[in-house]
């Protein structure tokens, strides 16, 4: 009975250190799983779709829908025997296209990253709602900026070149000849002429009479 208790014990030890030993010694060692969801363009992709995760010169594929749902992937990568991913990175594809999110192999890592390709021309509250334009100065580059949440879509538009300078306008129609300056001079100075006889006049209408001076009484007679 002894015998069979101390087999047992030895084949549990066994058990519990064999695969410690096989890690240590660089064999088979933890996978790391990437998982979350698909979509493209704003949408959930169709059954079927293929995920294509790359890594070092290794390319590793699943296929939409998984284990937990419509549009979502699930893929496990597996370190090769004599080979090493600690730190590598991955990137992806859905079906031929490749999305910008990358993810870092972890030795029994279980990563959540969601995958999207291209941009949801919808927002929250329903799509724009508001295109507002802003002028840069000549020469920026062109700006565009979305808030999801108010709907407002942002163009910065910068100035053109300033154009070279048009032609001369057409001449306008030769107005009305003026008068002419002598006769305008002449006729004023008739009038302050008149003007003047009229003062005159009622000066001398005004002054009042000299008595004349008698004469002076006759001599008187010699006797």
């Amino acid at each position: 009975m002894t015998k069979l208790r101390l087999l047992a014990l030895l084949a549990v030890v066994a058990l519990v250190l064999f695969p410690a030993l096989t890690f240590a010694q660089g064999g088979l060692q933890p996978p790391c799983a990437f998982h979350g969801t698909v979509q493209v363009n704003g949408a959930n992709v169709a059954d079927g779709t293929v995920i294509t995760a790359m890594i070092g010169n290794d390319t590793y594929t699943t296929t939409t829908p998984s284990a937990e749902g419509a549009s979502t992937y699930r893929i496990v990568i597996a370190q090769p025997e004599g080979d090493s991913y600690a730190g590598l990175t991955v990137t992806f594809k859905i079906g031929n296209a490749t999305v910008s999110q990358t993810g870092t192999w972890q030795m029994g890592g279980n990563v959540a990253l969601n995958l999207t390709k291209g941009t949801s021309s919808t927002g929250t509250t329903g799509g724009i709602t508001q295109v507002v334009v802003t002028a840069l100065a000549a020469g920026a580059t062109p700006t565009v900026s979305y808030d999801s949440t108010t709907g407002i879509l942002t163009l910065g538009i910068p100035a053109g070149a300033t154009g070279t300078t048009g032609a001369a306008g057409a001449a306008g129609a030769t107005g009305p000849a003026g008068k002419n300056a002598s006769s305008v001079l002449g006729i004023v100075a008739i009038v302050l002429a008149v003007i003047a006889i009229i003062i005159g006049v009622m000066v001398m209408m005004r002054k009042p009479q000299v008595a004349p001076i008698p004469p002076p009484p006759p001599p008187a007679p010699k006797t």
